[in-house]
């Protein structure tokens, strides 16, 4: 074989070589106002090792504060309760769609960052372990992510229901009740059942009758309704008048649409 031949060859694998430690395609996310341009290097064995280590610890590090950014902002997302609760879900919400791929990516990167020689010298170390527990954290919240979206997202049907629901029986109140309604009357104008299974059934004088899940209705009677009006009632008339009640009627959560539609 010819020196030339030779050289050209040596010449191919050198840039082959070259050629396979190129570095993965930046990647781009976004979560909020905050931004992150990062890599996978997994996808190219051994092209982490070619990257100089100071830009390469800038991008370990951004990532890193990503994810923590991530974990901090949605730390008090699973309390209601939170002044920050609303804000905090929509970060949940955004990051549930975005963070994935990163937090994998980014474990990737630090398990292949070993393979590097200069992996043992300042700051790799302290990254890789900050590295580290970011994922954790970010995952973590990850996992919980379906399930408090999930009870968020009924939260809201059912707060929007009860909304809808006053607003429906402060129609049926107007249309089927009087101003001169008297104690006894009896006359029934709306029923609703609540999340926890309790029914309600509201008669036009004030008196109602409740029915938790399981239970034999009872009668509930206002302390406004003074002792020679309580004469005049009958609490058979207001069972009988609840135990009749149409129960595809009942207002509840998830059944005022098809109970329109039927109508």
């Amino acid at each position: 074989m010819s020196a030339p031949r030779i050289v050209l060859l040596g010449l191919c694998a050198t840039l082959a070589a070259c050629a396979a430690k190129k570095p993965p395609a930046v990647q781009k996310a976004a979560l909020g106002a905050s931004n992150i341009e990062y890599r996978d290097y997994a996808l190219v064995r051994g092209s982490i090792c070619g990257v100089e280590p100071r830009k390469l610890a800038g991008e370990l590090t951004a990532t890193t504060q990503f994810l923590e950014q991530f974990v901090t902002q949605t730390a008090e997302v699973s309390k209601p309760e939170s002044p920050q609760h609303a804000e905090q879900l929509t970060v949940l919400r955004d990051g549930a769609k975005v963070l994935a791929p990163i937090a994998d990516a980014h474990r990737k990167n630090l398990a292949v960052l070993r393979e590097c020689k200069f992996s043992r010298s300042a700051p790799f170390p302290e990254l890789t372990k900050q590295g580290t527990a970011a994922v954790d954290g970010a995952k973590a919240r990850l996992e919980e992510a379906p399930a408090i979206l999930a009870a968020a997202d009924q939260r809201a049907t059912e707060a929007k229901w009860q909304e809808e629901s006053a607003a429906r029986e402060a129609a049926a109140k107007q249309t089927w009740c009087t101003a001169k309604t008297a104690v006894g009357s009896g006359d029934l104008y709306f029923a609703r059942q609540d999340a926890d299974g309790t029914t309600r059934w509201l008669f036009c004088d004030g008196i109602t009758v409740e029915a938790t899940s399981g239970a034999e209705p009872t009668l509930s009677i206002p302390d406004a309704i003074k002792a020679r009006e309580r004469r005049r009632i009958q609490a058979s008339r207001y069972l009988e008048a609840a135990k009749s009640y149409p129960a595809e009627e009942i207002d509840k959560p998830g059944a005022a649409k098809g109970t329109a539609s039927e109508e």
